[in-house]
């Protein structure tokens, strides 16, 4: 398995998105706080003496008592805000903060650092309200670092998604890589239902109206059953079915979350 050959080029843009911000939102998946957190981020932005705030997005994919649970986790170590895009929670406190922050500072630069697809457009189109930031479901749509003006004090920028030097297949367990990019889909949608059927069982009833059994490759074949794909001669589409399942999750469809 071959790892990402872009780490050195996004690691050089996190750099310098460190050094040109005087603060750094990383954004995480709220379903997934933890395996979202930029370990190699944060220790930069430690060294460099910036301030740090997380946001936990996609909050309207999860339950309220998960949230605050994440967020008092999150606390400990940073100032921590939910955010959703979809229904504009969080925006009043974010905007509040960093005005707060600019008055201190005066003119301020934001970096937003965070995976592919945990929604790093979709928060500055929804700070600036209006559409200046490429969204899309797919990852690493984003090209290149972009300036972009809030108010008179406070300017964003925009980057890719910055990824750590890891396998196509644990991104994409983060929803961070494309499924039709990988080699071995099924692998993957095994692991990840394996991690589902541990933590949030039900997601899966939800999602694909099944019954769900304990055994992943068995929930895998349910699925594929109930959405009927199939090859010639009847046998489950194992790299359809995973593939559907990895889209799903990496899309938000599939509401499952842990810490």
């Amino acid at each position: 398995m071959e790892k990402p050959r872009e780490w050195l080029r996004e690691k050089s843009i996190a750099k310098q998105v460190l050094k040109d911000s005087n603060v750094i939102l990383q954004v995480l998946d709220a379903r997934i706080p933890f395996e979202t957190r930029n370990k190699t981020v944060e220790q930069l932005a430690k060294e460099r003496n910036k301030k740090l705030i997380f946001i936990l997005n996609k909050s309207d994919l999860v339950d309220k008592s998960f949230l605050e649970k994440a967020k008092k986790e999150l606390e400990k170590e940073y100032p921590t805000i939910i955010f959703s895009v979809k229904n504009n929670k969080g925006l009043k406190e974010l905007l509040s903060l960093l005005r707060k922050i600019a008055k201190e500072k005066g003119i301020i630069k934001v970096g937003i650092l965070g995976y592919p697809n945990v929604g790093k457009s979709s928060l500055i189109n929804s700070l600036k309200r209006k559409k200046v930031a490429t969204t899309s479901p797919k990852p690493g749509m984003t090209r290149g670092k972009q300036l972009i003006k809030l108010d008179e004090n406070i300017f964003l920028i925009d980057t890719p998604g910055i990824i750590t030097l890891e396998y196509p297949e644990d991104l994409a367990l983060k929803g961070s890589w494309i499924p039709d990019k990988l080699e071995y889909p099924v692998d993957v949608a095994i692991k990840l239902l394996e991690k589902i059927l541990e933590k949030k069982p039900d997601a899966l009833e939800k999602a694909y109206k099944i019954k769900v059994d304990n055994n992943p490759v068995k929930t895998l074949e349910n699925i594929g059953e109930k959405l009927n794909y199939k090859i010639s001669g009847g046998d489950i589409d194992y790299d359809r079915v995973a593939k559907k399942i990895l889209w799903d999750w990496l899309k938000g469809n599939l509401k499952a979350y842990w810490i």
